[in-house]
Formats: C-alpha cells, structure tokens, sequence
C-alpha cells in the first residue's frame, strides 16, 4: 500500500492506472476502468467511497440496458441478410465511429485514398440516428466513393443478447468495487452501455458474418467494451482486428485487444508493448526528410484548450495563455515581429466555453500575433522557421515535414510518453527562448536528426501499405 501512496498521479500514469485496476478480473471491465484511471484526474467521481457504490452500479446499469433498447427501437440498425449481402464481397471490412472527429478522420482520409470498388464501412458507438444519417454524420463532405454503411447491431440482436449483457453487467457490481478511483455517475453509465452494446454487437456479428470471406477488419478506434466484443466475436470466426491508432498513445486509455495496433510511431508502438492488451504494436516506416530551412515566421499551435485535456479541467485555456507570453516574451528577445507569429488553437476552441475561448483569444491579440489563415493547410507547418506547440501529434506531424517542433508543457508529464524523452521538450520560459535559438541557427539540422531519432516518425495511416505488412 505504501508504494501506491508515493507513485505521482501524472508522472507515474501508466503504473498508477496499472494499480488502480489490479483487482479488476474481467477482461472488458478492466480495459474500461483502466482507460477511465488514464483519461480522468485522480479522485474525481460521484460521492460513493472509491470502490464502492454498489447501487448506483445497479441503476446506472439499469438506465444503459433501457437507453440501449430504446436508441435501436427509435433508430434501427442494419438486418443480419442485409449485412451478409454486403459483407461477402469483399476481405477487408472497416469500423468507425459515426462521427467527424480525430478518432475517426485518419481512417476516412485512408479510406478515400484507397482505391478499392467497395468499402464495407461498420458504423459503431452509440446509434444517435439512423443509419443514412451516421453515414452522414461519419462523411459530411462526401469524400467516400463506393462505401457501403452498416450498422452491426439491431434491436432484435440486442434483445436476443440480454442474458450475456445482465451477466456481464451483474459482473461489474463486483468488478467497479474492486477499482481503486471515483465513478462519476454518468460514467458508469457509458460503461454500463458499452457493455450491453457490445454483447449485441457480437450476437449481431455471429448472425450475419459467419462463414463469410472477410479476412481482416481495421477500426479507426476500439478498445471500449462495445468494440472490443465486436473484435472478440471477429477474432472468433478467425478474423485478424487492426487498430489504425489515431494520436499519440498516453498508455490504458488506448489499450485495446485487437490482434495489431498501428501507432504513428516507434514511440508510440514502444509504450503499447508494455500493455498487456494488443497481440502486436508497430508502426510504418519512412524515410526520415531533409531538414525545412524556415521562412522567418513563427507557428504556435495550442491544445490545452479541449474539452477532454485532464489540465483544461482544472486550468481552463490558462496554460494556453501562459505559453502565449513566453512566445511573445521570446518574440520581443529575439527580435521576431509578432504579427509573423501564426495562431493556430486546437479544433474544439469553438465548443469550450466561452469564457476560457476569450481569454485565449484575448491572449493572442494582446500578444500581436495573427491567427492561422483559413485557407492556409496544416502542412504549411513545414514553412516556418520555429514552430511549437503544447504536448500534441502537432511534433509527429511536424517531425514528417521535416520541421523539428519545439514541445513546450506546462504541466507535468506522464513519464512514459514518447514527449517524456523529446531533445526539444521545454518546460520553462528560459528553455523555449534557447530552443527557438537552436532551430533559427546553424544547429536546426542536427536539432531535427536527434528529435527524429527519438521518435521514430511512421507513416499515416495507409491501408495498402498497412495489409502488406500485417
């Protein structure tokens, strides 16, 4: 007991989780609890003691099972004959979320470069409308050509799995109280869900995918209770699961348990070997680019600023603004123009609330800088002479166009992350003012080959590539 007491809730994230969980049995319980210890502060939750609350698991079960009945009843799903119809005509099929979101986009960009006659796309998660409209909702710009949509679950499907979800949610009364953490309310709710939903998910998949081609199936996101069923149920009928993983890797929140994972680098990949979850972690090589020589301007990107940051919640876009004046503190030391430095915030900065978007925003104005032109493409990065950015994929991405990122963080760092061990990590004002003279001097090159080295950039998801190699 002693030495859970002294592991740092952040720095020790990874260990602590580990922890949290290590009188979880259940398979899918613990990869649940073990990404809500990962993702959530410590000691947050509703009034139940830790480990406790052995009624509200009841009634939280309870809602999921209805909210679960009631979604399908009112928004339907795709019929076992229907699917088989589709599903035979191809070996790869793919599952998404039924959203436009990073979970999703890196394998809907894939997608739309893959040149294949049919797309077998499974539209997974919470069913919030009906199938046409998930489609939708998953594609808004229409760039899939010869998608075939298919919501694997129906209410049929999930009636006919209720007492493997009863027998798998009366699990969790005893696997929630052996979790070392606080559940809020309406997070056990969510995993009471995902476990009833993937308990239908899986009946479903025995329905209509039996006995078919399909060799293989690459999700965009899983490790939930709802996917991870669905993987179960395809690994079953001798299907192989890939997880094309979408960010950087922060440990138990993206423990899955699909046979392979792609990460987007060695990094990545090198922290999903010490999970006990996927059957194989890689990722894609490339050859590593020439250095970008810079144009003389300055690119700061910000990323505390979003809802699901753990530091957004007790910071607000705080940290965004303290990074902001170090910028223009080393602007004013260096002699760079401010209105040369280009603004780009997180996506979600249009759904934080308003208060915190505006103290940012007003950051930026006081500071001088000039917000990131509409029209101007994220792979612009590559043109400016220093870059940073808070803890984001924004270095891994940088790092491929040949821009060594400088990566300042505000907050402690989960020791484990691939940021933990990054040549050009900066966590005071002294250090950013330094690392922006490195990269503006003659050291740029030899700053970037020691940032690449570390990290060992992969390739984006590409799905050709992807099925060559596993």
């Amino acid at each position: 007991m002693a030495e859970r007491d002294t592991l740092d809730p952040v720095v020790d994230a990874t260990a602590r989780t580990t922890r949290s969980v290590d009188e979880v049995e259940d398979l899918l319980w613990r990869l649940e609890l073990a990404a809500h210890s990962a993702m959530g502060p410590a000691g947050t939750g509703d009034d139940d003691a830790a480990g406790g609350g052995l009624l509200t698991q009841i009634a939280a079960s309870i809602i999921a099972l209805a909210t679960l009945l009631w979604l399908l009843a009112r928004h339907g799903g795709t019929s076992p004959g229907k699917a088989r119809r589709l599903l035979e005509r191809g070996a790869t099929v793919f599952a998404a979320h039924a959203e436009d979101s990073t979970r999703t986009r890196h394998l809907r960009r894939a997608l739309a470069e893959y040149e294949v006659a049919e797309k077998e796309v499974l539209l997974v998660g919470r069913p919030a409308a009906g199938v046409e409209a998930a489609a939708r909702n998953f594609d808004p710009d229409g760039q899939l050509q010869g998608a075939l949509y298919i919501r694997p679950v129906t209410l049929g499907a999930a009636i006919g799995a209720l007492p493997q979800a009863i027998s798998l949610l009366t699990r969790g009364l005893r696997e929630t109280r052996g979790y070392r953490g606080r559940i809020a309310f309406r997070d056990r709710i969510g995993m009471a869900f995902r476990m009833a939903l993937g308990t239908a998910h899986a009946r479903w998949w025995h329905q209509a995918a039996s006995g078919l081609p399909t060799e293989r199936a690459i999700f965009a996101h899983t490790g939930n209770a709802d996917t991870s069923q669905l993987e179960q149920a395809m690994q079953a009928s001798g299907i192989r699961t890939i997880h094309a993983v979408h960010g950087t890797n922060i440990g138990w929140a993206f423990a899955g348990l699909s046979d392979v994972a792609q990460f987007p680098s060695g990094a990545d990949a090198a922290l999903g070997e010490k999970l006990p979850a996927y059957g194989r972690c890689m990722h894609i090589p490339i050859e590593r680019p020439a250095v970008s020589q810079g144009n003389g301007d300055w690119a700061l990107l910000t990323s505390y600023t979003h809802l699901q940051h753990p530091a957004f919640a007790e910071h607000g876009s705080r940290l965004d603004c303290r990074l902001v004046k170090w910028v223009a503190d080393a602007a004013k030391a260096a002699g760079q123009d401010p209105s040369r430095i280009f603004w780009r915030p997180h996506p979600q900065i249009d759904i934080v609330p308003g208060s915190e978007r505006e103290r940012l925003q007003e950051a930026v104005a006081k500071a001088g800088f000039t917000r990131w032109p509409a029209d101007l493409p994220y792979e612009a990065l590559a043109e400016f002479s220093a870059a940073i950015t808070t803890p984001s994929t924004v270095m891994t991405d940088g790092l491929r166009l040949g821009q060594p990122v400088i990566v300042a963080s505000l907050s402690p760092l989960q020791s484990d992350l691939l940021y933990a061990r990054y040549p050009l990590l900066v966590e005071s004002e002294e250090a950013l003012a330094s690392a922006i003279a490195r990269l503006t001097g003659a050291s740029r090159g030899e700053a970037f080959d020691e940032a690449w080295s570390a990290i060992e950039p992969g390739a984006r998801l590409q799905i050709a590539r992807l099925l060559e190699l596993v």
